[in-house]
């Protein structure tokens, strides 16, 4: 799953302000009077290392054929009108499907903070999937809440790096969105469960979750179109949130920012 492009990106321009500043004399907060082109020019990321130890070695690629590809046809003319349509949808709709997606992530959530030595949370994510699972209807009503049981959501992902694996090279992935080779990895672990359903089933559950999660992005849209660079804005935002679930303490700062925090909620629905 993860297939969520713009789950990562937006709300990017707010997140990343103060970490574009420390590499340029350009303020994303000026006036946009400089191309995008120029902009980059200033900034000095080329092979430094980012968030979690991760390099961009393949920049120069990603922003071509993967990032054109990601935001500017699949986003722009699919994924954003689909989303828009879908936002129509009678809200018990809606809410019954984004239940059913984050019940599945609840059943991925339990071994992953077993494996972090999180007993308590891993209890709690198994109980949750049980009694949604069943009086909750196969996951379309969350009563689990109702009963004071939260989620406890946990990647392989950010299980790998509190192992102290480094995120890796930075990858601009057609279809798929930002990743890095840790993530990639982890998301072969945490799918799963989709490995024992009908591909073709798979792949239709995979684009609905998709399209949920985007629709939750709406409202960043105007933030992510107006940046000076979507590219290096999304990269940031990407790379320090992942670092920030590896180590809460990296993020506290942008955590006080409130359409920060916000956002940062978005990504966990």
């Amino acid at each position: 799953m993860n297939i969520k492009i713009f789950a990562l990106v937006a709300g990017a321009f707010v997140f990343t302000q103060s970490a574009l500043a420390s590499h340029s004399s350009y303020s994303p907060m000026s006036p946009r009077v400089l191309s995008v082109k120029a902009s980059h020019s200033d900034y000095s990321y080329g092979l430094s290392v980012l968030p979690g130890n991760s390099i961009d070695s393949f920049e120069k690629f990603n922003r071509d054929l993967p990032w054109k590809t990601n935001y500017e046809i699949l986003d722009r003319y699919m994924l954003r009108p689909v989303a828009h349509g879908y936002r129509k949808l009678p809200s018990f709709a809606r809410s019954g499907i984004h239940n059913f997606f984050s019940n599945i992530s609840d059943l991925v959530s339990a071994p992953n903070n077993l494996m972090l030595g999180e007993f308590s949370d891993s209890s709690k994510s198994f109980a949750r999937f049980s009694i949604n699972s069943t009086i909750g209807v196969l996951g379309l009503f969350d009563v689990a809440k109702h009963m004071g049981l939260e989620e406890k959501k946990m990647s392989f992902d950010t299980v790998m790096g509190r192992a102290g694996i480094d995120q890796g090279a930075y990858l601009m992935v057609p279809g798929l969105g930002p990743k890095t080779e840790r993530s990639l990895h982890a998301s072969g672990v945490d799918n799963w469960p989709y490995y024992f359903i009908d591909p073709v089933a798979g792949f239709a559950l995979a684009a609905v979750d998709m399209v949920d999660a985007r629709a939750s992005l709406i409202e960043y849209e105007e933030m992510v179109d107006k940046s000076v660079d979507p590219y290096a804005t999304t990269r940031s935002t990407y790379l320090m949130y992942a670092q920030g679930k590896v180590d809460p303490n990296a993020a506290v700062e942008n955590k006080k920012d409130e359409n920060v925090e916000n956002y940062l909620d978005e990504i966990d629905e």
